[in-house]
């Protein structure tokens, strides 16, 4: 049967070709939807992205620096971004934030399975705690570079604003902490001072070096931001292209199954009139062959060839 014949055939059976085309539409909406909730399959997630950058007091940015203290400020950038995920910081984050800790799972430039190793080469601690942070809903990963002063931070929740509000907590947590550290710094160098000036009256020779490690004692450490953090919805999108091919796919399935029961009818008709024609000639046969020669047409040859030798 061709395919003009075939469409024919399926258009004179207008209800199987609104069942047909229903089917594959409906194998087509699920591939984008979750039947019967109609929510979409594709899976949507909130990101944002900041950038920190480790500074010092006065700014590198304005009084610029040299090589060794843009160095030294990226190792401090790649610490404290370690910082930022050990549980005490996550902590914070959440108090911050107002997002359960148990559901925050955070990753540093140090901790084991962000990515720069595959998941087999990871060792089995590093597995166990992927499969116990699959369950977790807010996603936290801060990236240093070496000697490059900046942490950058991507925090991933169930919407756009969790997410942003996680990259904010980040910042306002790291420069709590730097701040805090700056206070105890400040104290044991006021402390370390008073031992100095104690020590100079005692040798005069130690006041020199004394006034060194005040100088070097001036310059702190600050984090700013760079720019506020931006977010919003990653995926969620019907995947169109998928529905065309996956309504055309079931549709040809369908047309191929009918045009095979249409094959096997088609068949059996023919066998049926092979058939019934090969009945009809045996009948027309057995009408048409002759009757064999019976009891009475012998004896009547009989007297007939008798009457034939009498009249000789």
């Amino acid at each position: 049967m061709d395919l003009l014949g075939l469409l024919s055939a399926i258009w004179r059976r207008k209800l199987i070709a609104v069942l047909m085309i229903g089917v594959a539409a409906l194998a087509a909406i699920t591939t984008a939807y979750k039947m019967p909730s109609m929510k979409p399959r594709a899976l949507a997630v909130g990101a944002a992205t900041s950038q920190i950058l480790v500074d010092s007091d006065p700014s590198t940015l304005v009084a610029g620096a040299g090589t060794d203290q843009i160095a030294a400020l990226g190792s401090r950038a790649r610490v404290y971004a370690q910082y930022l995920s050990s549980r005490d910081a996550v902590d914070q984050i959440s108090r911050a934030s107002g997002i359960p800790a148990s559901l925050i799972t955070a990753r540093g430039p140090f901790s084991q399975g962000t990515g720069i190793k595959n998941y087999e080469q990871q060792p089995a601690e590093s597995r166990a705690k992927d499969l116990v942070d699959e369950s977790k809903t807010y996603r936290l990963v801060y990236e240093a570079q070496e000697d490059v002063p900046i942490i950058s931070v991507y925090a991933t929740g169930p919407n756009a604003g969790s997410a942003l509000e996680l990259a904010k907590s980040s910042y306002a947590v790291l420069k709590s902490y730097v701040a805090t550290l700056d206070t105890e710094g400040q104290a044991a160098a006021a402390k370390q001072a008073a031992a100095d000036k104690a020590a100079a009256k005692a040798d005069p020779n130690a006041d020199a070096a004394a006034g060194v490690a005040q100088q070097d004692a001036d310059v702190s450490v600050v984090v700013r931001e760079l720019g506020a953090p931006e977010g919003g919805i990653v995926g969620g999108g019907t995947n169109k292209v998928m529905m065309i091919l996956a309504f055309i796919a079931v549709l040809g399935l369908e047309v191929f199954l009918f045009a095979a029961v249409l094959r096997l009818q088609e068949q059996r008709r023919a066998l049926a009139a092979a058939d019934q024609a090969h009945d009809v000639d045996d009948e027309a046969a057995s009408i048409l062959r002759p009757e064999p020669p019976r009891g009475d047409a012998e004896e009547s040859g009989q007297v007939s060839w008798s009457h034939a030798g009498s009249l000789r």
